[in-house]
């Protein structure tokens, strides 16, 4: 991959920095910190919102400006793929950073709570596309053999950021202000985004494949996600993308209490979802390095897998070294195979609809995100035996892995450009395509997952 040109230094990279791609690796990871930040920011302030006298907030109130922020991240994930392969990776991401920081400064300054609502919702907005802009960038800047391990290390900002939200809630919000959790978050943001404007670069691959050639209508963007050959594929992905946040947000929001309904302290129950994200974190990476030696589909799946057999064993009566030990496994694989799902998402689709295909799967997985705290709900409610809890929390994990399965297949190596991108056809057109992507043979998935030819 040639070296993408820095629009404000003559195509030169600063001389403090060694490559645009080291560059772009460490602003992805800035920004997606800022955006853990701020979504995390809410639920560091909600005791606050509560006791904010002027306001007078009920719980019920709160819940509703709470999920403001998911509406805002469900609309930008399904808007922002379309305006990324038109515009351009680098200046959407901009765009969307700044959105997010608006959105903390108007929380900030709310002087009534419709107006705080409306900041959480740009917040929303603005966090819900950022990912699906970045992915494309750094996949397409990444090293052909460290694609899932880039793509892992900038989705790590997100815990970090919401570890140094909680920080500054637990340093600096007394009494009954919340104000200056937003107003910490927002001069976050003025911070991050002259830093990505000066030293995130266009990817070199999209502007040569925008560039090269007027595109033929319904060749790029949503219009070809959506269409065959690419729809039954587009659709398989989607319910994967909402299988995974179910997972995420599920477990997240009930692991304690599951952990509890068998039997164990809430210290304990508390210590686990800690283990799960460090599983999440430290896990994905392995994975992610996994996934680029051995291909995005076969990970993909091992991770639903290892996530389905962990959240069975978690029900087990078993010494807590061992259990540790398990939950660290399952946040491994239930938690962290979204990250290894973006790339696949990447993998497999022409660089100018490569966007929109990853914001519209994670625009779609915000169901699943809903469906995921619903879902434990409902479990603990009908008082099951605890063990059924764990066994019907792990059937989303089965599907996932079965679906990865069904969304992919034997297609040409290609380290994570088609064939069409490159301007030639792959080289053995007789291989059978994949369930779900019958037509690839003009327009094949690259998964480097496949045996070479």
């Amino acid at each position: 991959m040639s070296t993408p040109a820095f629009p404000r230094t003559g195509g030169k990279p600063p001389r403090s920095l060694s490559t645009p791609t080291g560059t772009a690796l460490a602003v992805g990871l800035a920004v997606m910190t800022l955006e853990g930040f701020d979504l995390v920011a809410f639920g560091a302030t909600t005791p606050l919102l509560l006791d904010y006298r002027p306001w007078d907030l009920t719980v019920a109130m709160v819940g509703l400006l709470g999920s403001l922020t998911p509406i805002g991240m469900l609309v930008g994930s399904l808007l922002v793929g379309q305006f990324t392969d038109r515009f351009g990776r680098r200046r959407t991401t901009l765009v969307s950073a700044a959105l997010v920081s608006a959105g903390m400064f108007a929380c900030a300054a709310a002087p009534l709570p419709s107006l705080f609502g409306a900041g959480r919702f740009v917040v929303g907005l603005g966090a819900g596309a950022i990912y699906p802009a970045m992915a494309p960038l750094i996949f397409e800047l990444a090293p052909d053999r460290r694609k899932n391990l880039y793509s892992g290390i900038v989705q790590c900002g997100t815990p970090i950021g919401g570890a140094f939200a909680a920080l500054a809630a637990n340093t600096l919000l007394s009494g009954h202000s919340f104000h200056a959790e937003y107003l910490v978050g927002g001069l976050a943001g003025l911070l991050v985004l002259p830093m990505a404007y000066a030293w995130l670069p266009e990817s070199t691959e999209y502007r040569q494949a925008v560039s090269t050639s007027a595109p033929a209508p319904g060749s790029r963007g949503v219009r070809l996600v959506l269409r065959p050959p690419y729809l039954a594929t587009t659709l398989l992905f989607c319910a994967m993308a909402a299988l995974s946040f179910l997972l995420i947000f599920g477990m997240n929001t009930w692991l304690p209490e599951l952990m509890r309904s068998a039997d164990y302290p809430l210290r304990s129950s508390q210590t686990f979802l800690i283990l799960l994200n460090l599983g999440a974190t430290v896990g994905g990476l392995a994975m992610a390095l996994l996934a680029d030696r051995a291909g995005s589909k076969g990970t993909v799946t091992a991770s639903f897998a290892l996530g389905a057999a962990a959240i069975v064993a978690m029900s087990a009566q078993l010494p807590l070294p061992v259990l540790y030990g398990i939950v660290i496994l399952g946040g491994c694989g239930a938690v962290g195979v979204q990250g290894l799902l973006n790339v696949y998402i990447a993998r497999t689709y022409p660089v100018t609809a490569r966007a929109s295909a990853v914001g519209v799967a994670l625009g779609v997985g915000r169901i699943g995100a809903i469906a995921g705290p619903t879902l434990g709900g409902w479990l603990l409610a009908a008082d099951l035996a605890p063990r059924w809890n764990f066994i019907l929390f792990a059937i989303p994990a089965v599907l996932g892995a079965v679906l990865a399965q069904a969304a992919g297949g034997r297609t040409p190596r290609d380290r994570g450009r088609t064939p069409l991108d490159r301007g030639r056809k792959p080289r053995d057109q007789s291989r059978p395509a994949p369930a779900g992507v019958s037509v690839f043979r003009s327009t094949s998935v690259s998964d480097s997952s496949s045996p070479p030819h």
